[in-house]
């Protein structure tokens, strides 16, 4: 018997060293710079299989360890999902090397998220080594075969000539065709070259506020916003900026909520004979829907709504956003939203989305 216990006594002590290593030995690991990176991943991922055993002593999560494996299968969108992962932190020890070594890979095989990305670091001065021929060749194929995103990468590079023959009517044609095929993210990025210019495209403003237009009308909430800040000052209009913003406030976009209560609590007035009357309970119903977002529970506008009113008024309040749903895109193409007005006027609608 005593034997017996001596045995079980001695295992107990050979697993709990063994433990105690694995412990060690995974929290070494998972601190290691360079681990992830696509030269060494294998080898890593040999590793976690061996350390994952036990799953108390796992470096990384079920899901990530999914993912690093696509990724080492070459699936272009993994990835790109294992080079975010590694740059922001979550859910791998950050290593910014690493997560763009994987990024690149990601957009050489084609991932247009990726190619986009890698674009946009390189145009703001990054210095990262990319085969922008490439990546050029690998979203060719895709967009030849009719993918939207892809041409929505593509189009840049041909009209900056990056990885391709500079071509910007090419280029132009090509994220044209996205949108058409349902990018509404072409349509952002159209509005942008055409505000800034690019080479072989002289900056139009209306033809920036055009594509702004189109994004909006499918529902960018970021689109809703920006759109009246487009239009010159001289025919800004209340109205429109009330309708746009309403929109992007029924999508469920804190900032656009903020602004609204901002708009309904100060009251505003423009040259066209435009009014939004000042609403409190408006006010703090649109402030509250923004306040759940952690980044839209400004204190100051809360204590210069809340004070002012009534119990009766905060209980309506707080029934509206009890209820309340965001909308679909599809429900504002028909809904009608009416204008505030002054008292006595008479009610408008907004004009339809288009």
């Amino acid at each position: 018997m005593q034997s017996m216990r001596l045995r079980v006594g001695a295992r107990a002590a050979v697993l709990a060293l063994i433990l105690g290593v694995l412990a060690r030995v995974g929290l070494a690991h998972a601190a290691e710079a360079g681990r992830y990176a696509p030269d060494n991943i294998e080898q890593t991922y040999k590793q976690l299989r061996w350390l994952c055993i036990v799953a108390a002593l796992c470096p990384v999560s079920d899901d990530v360890r999914i993912v690093i494996k696509r990724a080492m299968e070459g699936k272009p969108s993994a990835e790109y999902l294992l080079g975010l992962t590694l740059l922001t932190g979550d859910g791998l020890p950050r290593d910014e090397s690493a997560g763009i070594a994987w990024t690149v890979r990601a957009a050489e095989h084609g991932d247009p998220d990726a190619a986009r990305d890698i674009a946009d670091r390189l145009r703001n001065g990054a210095s990262i080594e990319a085969d922008e021929t490439k990546i050029a060749a690998a979203l060719k194929q895709q967009a030849d075969a009719g993918n939207a995103e892809a041409m929505r990468a593509l189009g840049p590079m041909y009209i900056r000539g990056r990885g391709v023959k500079q071509d910007p009517a090419l280029g132009l044609d090509m994220m044209k065709r996205a949108v058409e095929k349902g990018s509404t993210g072409a349509a952002n990025d159209l509005s942008r070259l055409y505000l800034l210019g690019a080479p072989g495209l002289p900056a139009s403003r209306a033809d920036s506020l055009k594509w702004l237009a189109v994004s909006a009308g499918r529902g960018n909430a970021e689109a809703l916003m920006t759109v009246p800040n487009g239009v010159p000052s001289s025919e800004r209009n209340l109205a429109q900026a009330f309708c746009w913003l309403m929109r992007a406030a029924l999508l469920n976009q804190p900032q656009a909520q903020e602004k609204l209560s901002m708009m309904f609590a100060r009251g505003e007035h423009d040259d066209h004979d435009n009014t939004v009357p000042i609403d409190l309970v408006q006010a703090d119903v649109w402030f509250r829907l923004a306040a759940r977002s952690p980044f839209h529970d400004n204190s100051q506008i809360r204590a210069m709504i809340e004070p002012q009113m009534t119990t009766d008024q905060l209980k309506e309040a707080k029934r509206v956003v009890d209820a309340w749903q965001p909308r679909r895109v599809e429900e504002l193409k028909t809904l009608e939203i009416a204008l505030p007005a002054a008292p006595g006027a008479p009610a408008r609608p907004c004009p339809a989305m288009p």
